[in-house]
């Protein structure tokens, strides 16, 4: 039988188990990148740990751009907690737009709920757990019932027959007797954990946060949320939520290049395959320098650049990627599969917004002298195309970055000029 050398694992001809790129964020509990392979972020973690240690509860912020390593920073902080006998939920809370107040408590008690699952020991009465197993198997017994508790994770849908019969107010007071039972068993308190905030229009930020203020001062739970900067204004107007905040939000910031260095040799390290292998680092420091400064620091956007650029050049041996050949590499990746889409007057529109950190149409609009509408169209194709995103909005206003993979026109192949449009 023939192999298909199409189906061999690349990063076995690096002596690692698995790619040590993975943009995926570090996870409580488990997850193929350990919690001791995080870099940096010392000060924030002794801020984050000390609100936590504080006894009665707690709402904090937490923003930053994305890709910067914000949901990794607060499970590597959650992760402390829990091994000091803090209950927290393993896998985050991604919050939704569609969800109304009850569905948002309701996916809380689901995230409480499959943690449970998985604990021989359960800080939780016999009687309590039942309930609150009952409540998610009436779902499972519907149709239609929009639940999904798999791994570790837990939702809960607009479509749930359960809610029929239960009213926010209810499963406040379900979750407080939840949360108090937890607590007294612990002897500590509850962690909670809402991530990507920046996937809920400013609308419904302000219903949910309006409406929800006291469940969100449940005494005894250390509620944190992540999202962008967008999520960051729209939050700080909405008083009555940013009122009962514990403390100025934290911002995050990139990482430097020492520390971005040192989290990818520890992540080949951990993933080695055995001591009787080597380990091999597809890139010269050379590239590594030129890749960070490309992507001013953003830690994704780095390892999903030299992810990206590995995978496409390897074949039947390990290769070494200097800064020529990443440039060259890459420039072939998004002109294969991005750019040959893009009109010529989408790809000069384009042009002009990778000179920007952000920009309006009606900045576009001013800069290349063509009519708003029509910048309205080249905008849409190319956020449709994966060039462009929209990075915040203020009022009307959209603000568009240009898709960090873009960025990798700019590389440049010594003494060559970087390649055109």
């Amino acid at each position: 039988m023939q192999t298909n050398d199409s189906l061999k694992d690349i990063w076995e001809l690096y002596g690692v188990k698995e790619n040590p790129f993975s943009t995926s964020p570090i996870l409580v509990i488990g997850g193929s990148i350990p919690i001791d392979s995080f870099v940096g972020r010392n000060e924030h973690i002794k801020r984050l740990s000390r609100i936590i240690a504080s006894r009665g509860g707690s709402r904090t912020f937490i923003y930053g751009d994305i890709g910067i390593g914000k949901t990794s920073f607060v499970n590597v902080v959650r992760n402390s907690a829990f091994e000091n006998g803090f209950f927290t939920h393993f896998k985050e809370i991604t919050t939704q737009n569609k969800w109304e107040a009850d569905e948002l408590i309701l996916n809380t008690l689901s995230a409480i709920y499959s943690t449970l699952k998985l604990l021989k020991e359960k800080p939780i009465s016999d009687e309590l757990y039942k309930k609150l197993e009952s409540l998610f198997e009436i779902g499972r017994t519907s149709i239609n019932a929009g639940i999904s508790i798999g791994g570790l994770g837990g939702s809960y849908g607009s479509d749930q027959k359960a809610t029929e019969k239960l009213t926010s107010f209810s499963l406040q007071d379900f979750f407080n007797e939840i949360i108090h039972d937890i607590n007294t068993h612990t002897k500590k308190e509850t962690i909670i954990h809402y991530n990507n905030l920046e996937l809920v229009s400013e609308k419904k930020i302000r219903y949910l946060f309006d409406n929800l203020r006291d469940f969100f001062q449940t005494k005894g739970v250390h509620f944190i949320f992540i999202g962008n900067l967008t999520a960051y204004s729209i939050l700080q107007s909405v008083p009555r939520f940013s009122s009962i905040l514990s403390d100025t939000p934290f911002h995050i910031e990139t990482l430097t290049y020492g520390e971005v260095e040192e989290i990818i040799k520890k992540r080949f390290e951990h993933l080695r395959i055995s001591k009787d292998y080597n380990t091999i680092y597809p890139y010269t420091n050379d590239c590594l320098q030129v890749i960070y400064k490309l992507m001013e620091g953003n830690i994704r956007d780095i390892l999903n650049s030299l992810s990206t650029a590995v995978f496409y050049a390897t074949y039947e041996s390990p290769i070494l990627l200097d800064r020529n050949k990443l440039a060259k590499t890459l420039q072939e990746i998004l002109e294969k599969r991005y750019l040959h889409v893009l009109t010529p007057k989408a790809k000069e529109v384009l042009s002009e917004v990778v000179k920007h950190n952000e920009i309006t149409n009606k900045a576009l609009s001013d800069k290349l002298k063509i009519p708003r509408s029509n910048i309205s169209t080249y905008i849409r194709d190319l956020e449709n195309a994966g060039c462009v995103y929209l990075r915040r909005k203020n009022g009307k206003d959209k603000f568009w970055k240009a898709d960090p993979k873009i960025k990798w026109l700019s590389l440049k192949q010594s003494p060559q000029q970087a390649l055109p449009f």
